[in-house]
């Protein structure tokens, strides 16, 4: 095995497999994929529900048929290390992987990053009880159903109201169990509307606007209490607890690294391009906009592939970069740093909410308005400004998003 590539892929998720298709159609083919789970594939191997391929194949597949078909674009034409974990990543495109054949270090010119996301838990959300079994997030009721063939619980009470929520009612409903309710702290769902109506064919009672107070249970989980929506306690007697959404990157690789970042978060500081402080290094995919769905990722990661490819063929670098800001109704934008080269041209920011908003978004550098659209926006949702105009835009800017 080599020690030495053009470009190594750190994650076999849909992005990085993306990427990586784009990199051979333009030509470049001494390309590592680096995955730490024992397939390739991502997340989308452990879903059965069809929610996937509109974008990719132009028909709905189940999640687990998709990553094989993704997969199969590129297994055979580059290599795919799996059961191994980059452990660091250093200047100038070095990284440090740990699997079976022990420690290694491996060199690339380009480094694409695409370590996705992981749910919320239920420690960080404040939840007070003490630590029974039969606490999970949807992640692992997934493995637990798909890949282990086990049963976490048969009367399970879901947290959350994200597409991921609604899914795993599907994930049970796959194994012959049934949801006891919903419980979600929002007054409406964070998915579509029609979704709640979906929970209540399968007879799953939806709690919205209201607060988890309590897990009871010593060695299982025992109940659950809550305060609805009219401040009224309730109890619902169960033996599971699904914590699903709230996603956030999975940024451990760089927070220990020499690229800069958001301090808060520790999301990478990238351009349009994906490219990051260390010009050999690249992001893409949810790690740098939890979380979109699995075919937009796709895309996105077979546009970073082609800048990849770009890149190495380039001569000269951007010309400099400027920072992307926000005001208090918005959670990130992606990208959140804009890089110049001439002649400019347009962009495109995904940007997420911390609360509904019905209005208009404007992005501005300086007093000058270079976009602005209506838009009426939901916390976790994908909210995509398009067609900035950035040619006016000097290396004494920042760009500003705002609302009004």
């Amino acid at each position: 095995m080599s020690q030495v590539y053009d470009v190594i892929i750190i994650g076999a998720g849909p992005s990085g497999l993306a990427a990586a298709r784009s990199l051979l159609k333009k030509g470049v083919t001494h390309i590592l994929l680096v995955e730490r789970e024992k397939e390739a594939g991502g997340v989308p191997r452990h879903c059965r529900h069809p929610t996937f391929g509109i974008q990719t194949f132009l028909r709905p597949m189940n999640g687990h048929v998709w990553a094989n078909k993704i997969l199969s674009k590129v297994a055979g034409s580059c290599e795919i290390r799996t059961s191994t974990t980059v452990t660091s990543i250093k200047a100038g495109g070095e990284i440090e992987i740990s699997s079976d054949n022990g420690i290694e270090t491996l060199k690339a010119k380009r480094v694409i990053i695409a370590t996705g996301v992981r749910e919320t838990p239920r420690h960080p959300r404040l939840v007070s009880g003490l630590r029974p079994q039969g606490v999970l997030t949807a992640g692992a009721l997934q493995q637990f159903i798909y890949l282990r063939k086990l049963k976490p619980g048969i009367r399970p009470v879901i947290v959350g109201s994200e597409l991921v929520s609604f899914s795993a009612i599907w994930t049970l409903r796959n194994a012959g169990i049934k949801a006891l309710a919903l419980i979600d702290e929002h007054s409406r769902p964070l998915a579509f509307r029609p979704s709640v109506l979906y929970a209540k064919l399968l007879g799953v009672d939806v709690y919205l606007g209201s607060h988890i107070t309590s897990i009871n249970g010593k060695d299982r989980v025992e109940s659950v209490e809550f305060r609805d929506a009219d401040g009224k306690s309730n109890q619902i007697a169960c033996d599971s607890i699904i914590f699903t959404g709230r996603f956030t990157g999975e940024y451990t690789l760089i927070r220990n690294s020499h690229l800069a970042f958001e301090p808060e978060s520790g999301r990478p500081l990238f351009d349009q391009f994906g490219q990051c402080s260390d010009p050999a290094f690249f992001v893409v995919g949810n790690m740098t906009h939890p979380a979109d769905m699995g075919d937009q990722c796709y895309q996105e990661g077979l546009r970073v592939g082609l800048n990849v490819a770009d890149s190495l063929a380039a001569s000269t670098a951007k010309s400099f970069s400027v920072p992307v800001v926000h005001d208090d109704l918005f959670k990130i934008t992606a990208p959140n740093m804009i890089s110049l080269s001439t002649p400019a041209n347009k962009t495109t920011l995904n940007v997420r909410v911390t609360r509904y908003f019905k209005g208009e978004i404007i992005v501005k550098h300086g007093n000058d308005i270079i976009y602005k659209g209506k838009h009426r926006c939901l916390p976790e949702r994908r909210i995509l400004l398009k067609d900035i105009d950035i040619s006016g835009i000097t290396n004494k800017d920042e760009i500003i998003v705002t609302t009004r």
